[in-house]
């Protein structure tokens, strides 16, 4: 949903990677967000380089933005990194995993120094605390 409002936005008519990243920042209590930041990167940093990356506004949009070829990608490994993690959801994490899988060290998130590895960790770790009694994290 946030992909969609963030291609509606930039009028754009169809859903990229980037508005998957966009929408992904809308959620900063995720454990997407949280595993950017842990790398030192600020979400409003990712925002702005991101942002500078959409295609140009098109003539028109439809009511229901469809995803392009990338952003399938990107949401068919979102599901194989769920599962591969062992989890029964999908949340922002398993999104910014997916991503940056998708990317393969060459795109905007690895630019900004995002790794998978490390955003991996991070998850793992928020998620061991869960487990062991702590507060549950916001996927």
């Amino acid at each position: 949903m946030g992909a969609q409002e963030e291609a509606r936005a930039a009028g754009n008519d169809e859903i990229g990677p980037a508005h998957l990243v966009l929408g992904l920042l809308s959620q900063p209590e995720g454990l997407g967000a949280k595993a950017i930041e842990a790398q030192g990167v600020t979400l409003d940093n990712v925002r702005r380089i991101v942002t500078t990356t959409l295609p140009a506004p098109a003539g028109s949009i439809p009511a229901l933005i469809p995803f392009d070829a990338r952003a399938k990608k990107a949401l068919e490994l979102t599901y194989r990194q769920a599962l591969r993690l062992g989890h029964n959801f999908i949340g922002t994490e398993h999104i910014l995993l997916a991503l940056l899988e998708l990317e393969d060290g060459t795109g905007v998130l690895a630019g900004l120094g995002i790794s998978k590895e490390a955003s991996e960790e991070s998850v793992t770790t928020a998620l061991a605390g869960y487990r062991s009694g702590g507060t549950p994290p916001k996927a």
